[in-house]
């Protein structure tokens, strides 16, 4: 206990299943790269099934991949196309059927394998599919590779892959937060207010492409994050842009709120949505209907790489450095030279934000909270990310949430899917 975070790492034998040669080596013999990776998954949710099943829990669980399942499994020539999904006529002409609202013998109790050939279960991402499967044990999962450890022991020989003291602070402070530790808080975030980032991802096990879904991320300004999905749009053919219904987004909304007032115990006074995309007038009717009566602001955030700004002097624009286009249309530079680190930490000109905003506050408080949601991300040695943390992870999240069919059960809490 007597370190900076007043934590200790415990173990016991019983937390430590084996993975056998054997058990390897029948993976390694399934020559379907997609069943390999789901066979691969299943064997460490296995394992963790184990674990969940003691009397004394562990908080967070380290998976090793030794080398022959990353190699085989993780991302590499041996997997080559397996994260291209393969859909057969069958399935995609259900998935058309699905999106005219057809009803199917599945909704009066039949099960789908009563109906269709069983095919051997796939998977599409090895990182993803664990993370996703480990949601049913309650466990969060910490993903430790062969070739990081070994980088990390050969780092001063051979200087590949992260120094050792980024590496030790990046594992040591993701497993802190996924032990449901919280390494640091922002002190100028305005109590009461909820932070939500709606963003969207395409579901890979969905036969029709042209649908995405949708997911909200919700920060209290202490900073614990929830996690939570909603439900299929269609992507406009003329933007190519998704967005959400009427219905969707007051349904959406009211969700996120029921999970803060759960987990604060009291209703937010004042609601920030962040969103990559202009919000629609569906979005807003259907957000406002929650919001009545309560401060609000609507803050559309999309990279701006039109501008660049110059400096004189041996440093780009500082950070936090903000030029208004209109009453409501705004230039943030999330990067750029920070004056307490007395350099800019970054390898390329610093591109800013394109900031869109409606709502109750000024552009100040707005800008603010944005620069302070980009220092949330405890799992790197880096200052700050250039997007806050309610969308800088949406990709990262999304791809977990594509690799969980719908029945499948989900975890709220941020920390499933750091």
């Amino acid at each position: 206990m007597d370190t900076s975070v007043k934590s200790e790492l415990i173990n016991t034998e019983r937390w430590n299943p084996i993975i056998t040669h054997n058990e390897i080596s029948r993976i390694l013999a399934i020559t379907d790269a997609n069943e390999r990776i789901a066979a691969a998954s299943l064997l460490y949710f296995n394992k963790l099934q184990s674990v969940r099943l003691e009397d004394d829990q562990p908080q967070v669980v380290i998976c090793t991949l030794p080398k022959l399942i990353e190699e085989h499994c993780g991302i590499s020539r041996k997997t080559r196309g397996a994260k291209i999904p393969k859909f057969t006529e069958l399935e995609k002409r259900v998935a058309s059927l699905k999106d005219l609202n057809q009803s199917f013998l599945t909704d009066w109790g039949i099960s789908e394998s009563d109906l269709l050939s069983t095919e051997p279960d796939k998977d599409y991402d090895l990182h993803n599919s664990m993370k996703g499967r480990a949601m049913a044990t309650g466990i969060p999962i910490q993903i430790l590779r062969e070739s990081s450890t070994r980088a990390f022991l050969d780092y001063k020989e051979k200087r590949q892959g992260q120094n050792q003291a980024t590496f030790a602070w990046n594992f040591s402070m993701g497993l802190y937060y996924k032990a449901n530790g919280r390494p640091w808080r922002l002190a100028k975030l305005m109590p009461g207010t909820c932070y939500i980032g709606i963003s969207f991802y395409r579901n890979v096990r969905n036969p029709n492409q042209s649908i995405e879904s949708s997911m909200a991320q919700l920060f209290t300004h202490s900073g614990e994050g929830f996690v939570l999905r909603g439900s299929d749009v269609i992507v406009d053919e003329r933007t190519r842009e998704p967005h959400l219904s009427e219905i969707q987004s007051e349904n959406l909304l009211r969700d996120v709120l029921k999970k803060y007032v759960a987990k604060t115990g009291t209703s937010p006074t004042r609601v920030v949505i962040h969103k990559t995309s202009e919000f629609c007038s569906a979005e807003t009717s259907g957000f406002g209907r929650v919001l009545e009566g309560m401060r609000r602001d609507f803050v559309s955030i999309r990279r701006s790489t039109a501008l660049r700004v110059v400096r004189g002097g041996d440093y780009p624009v500082l950070r936090g450095t903000v030029i208004q286009l209109t009453s409501r249309e705004y230039l943030l530079f999330t990067g750029g030279y920070i004056p307490r680190l007395r350099t800019y930490p970054g390898h390329k000109v610093p591109e800013p934000l394109q900031i869109m905003h409606d709502g109750d506050s000024d552009a100040e408080t707005i800008c603010r909270e944005i620069l302070g949601l980009t220092k949330l991300n405890w799992n790197t040695t880096s200052f700050s990310t250039n997007r806050p943390i309610t969308l800088e992870f949406a990709s990262r999240v999304g791809a977990i949430l594509s690799e969980l069919q719908e029945e499948k059960p989900t975890q709220d809490h941020y920390r499933f899917y750091m």
